[in-house]
C-alpha cells in the first residue's frame, strides 16, 4: 500500500465491507475529465447505465445483462483516483496528465477479502459511499478503464458499480471477454444545454438513410420516434455529422448500436451520406428542445 492511502467506509446494506484502502498504480497515459472532490461546478450523472443496472438487478436475464454490459462500454463512469501531478486542459477541452505523473486508482475489499475497483454512475452515488465532500475521481470510458482492469486482473477481481446503491459487481474475466467481443461504434459526446449546438435540416437524396432509420425504428419495440438533423461540427466549416435523436421507452445504448449498424450499411457506399453518426435520447432538455422544432422521420403507429 502507498503512503497516501486512507480508509474509506463503503458499507451499506449489502455493499462491500470497509476496506478499500489499497490503490492500483498506473503511469499517466490517461486523458479524460477530472472530478475534483471540492468542485461545485462539476456535474456528472450516468442515468443510462444506472437504469440498465437496476433492470439487471430486478430481472436477472441474459438480455438485461447484455444491455447493462453495453451501457457500461458505451458510456462513462466516475473512478476514484489520486495523482501526484496536476492535470492540464488540452486544446480540445480534455484533461491530460504529464507523462511522468503517477495515478493511483482506489480499490475496495469485500467481506471475503476480494478487491474490486469502485465505479460510480453519479456524484451523488460516489458521495453516498464516501460521504461529503467525496474523493477525487476521473471520468473514464471503456477505452480508458479496460486497460486498467486488464493490467490488474491478477490482483483485482473486477469492478463494483455504485456500492452504496445498486451494488452490481462484474468480474474482470467477464469484462475482458465482453469488451473483446463487443466493439462499441459509439463515441460519447457531451452536449449540454448551454453549449453552442449548430443544427440544420438535412438536405440531398436521403432515401436510403431515411429508409434505414424507419426500418430500425419499426424493429425496435422501445422506440416511439426518430428525428434526424445535421450538426455542424464547426459553424465556420462545411463538415457535418448526422444527428439522430431517439424517443424511446428505454434508455438502452444498444438501440444506438443497432441503429448505427443499420445506417452504416445503408450509406457506406454513398460519399454524400457517409458521415459520422451522433445520437441522443429525447429525455434531456436539449433533446426535448430539438424534438419540438423537428419533424420526426419515424413515428410508431401503435
Amino acid at each position: 500500500m502507498s503512503d497516501t492511502e486512507r480508509e474509506q467506509n463503503l458499507e451499506k446494506d449489502s455493499a462491500p465491507a470497509a476496506e478499500p484502502a489499497s490503490e492500483s498504480q498506473s503511469s499517466a497515459s490517461q486523458t479524460g475529465s477530472v472530478a475534483p472532490e471540492n468542485s461545485r461546478d462539476f456535474h456528472f450523472d450516468n442515468e443510462i447505465l444506472r437504469e440498465a443496472l437496476q433492470r439487471m438487478r430486478e430481472d436477472h436475464s441474459d438480455e438485461t445483462l447484455l444491455k447493462a454490459g453495453q451501457a457500461l462500454m458505451d458510456t462513462r463512469v466516475l473512478v476514484p483516483a489520486k495523482w501526484d501531478k496536476e492535470p492540464v486542459r488540452t486544446e480540445d477541452g480534455k484533461i491530460s496528465f504529464p507523462p511522468d505523473a503517477q495515478l493511483s486508482f482506489m480499490t475496495a475489499k469485500d467481506s471475503k477479502g476480494e478487491k474490486s475497483f469502485p465505479f460510480f454512475t453519479s456524484l451523488d452515488e460516489m458521495k453516498n459511499a464516501f460521504g461529503n465532500p467525496g474523493v477525487n475521481c476521473m471520468v473514464l470510458g471503456a477505452e480508458q478503464f479496460m486497460p486498467m482492469i486488464r493490467n490488474a486482473k491478477d490482483d483485482v477481481n473486477g469492478i463494483v458499480i455504485d456500492p452504496a446503491g445498486v451494488n452490481i459487481r462484474f468480474p474482470a474475466d467477464f469484462l475482458i471477454g465482453f469488451n473483446d467481443a463487443y466493439k462499441s461504434p459509439l463515441k460519447e459526446r457531451s452536449l449540454k444545454q448551454n453549449d453552442n449546438v449548430y443544427m440544420k435540416d438535412p438536405t440531398g437524396n436521403l432515401q436510403n438513410l431515411e429508409a434505414a432509420l424507419i426500418s430500425a425504428g419499426f424493429h425496435e419495440k422501445a422506440i416511439n420516434a426518430i428525428y434526424l438533423k445535421e450538426r455542424l461540427k464547426d459553424p465556420k466549416q462545411p463538415e457535418t455529422a448526422w444527428f439522430i435523436l431517439v424517443d424511446s421507452d428505454e434508455k438502452d445504448t444498444g438501440i444506438f448500436t443497432r441503429i448505427s449498424a443499420a445506417v452504416k450499411k445503408a450509406i457506406e457506399n454513398d460519399k454524400e451520406l457517409n458521415k459520422d453518426l451522433e445520437f441522443m435520447f429525447t429525455d434531456s432538455k436539449l433533446g426535448q428542445d430539438i424534438a419540438k422544432s423537428t419533424r420526426p422521420i419515424y413515428v410508431r403507429a401503435f
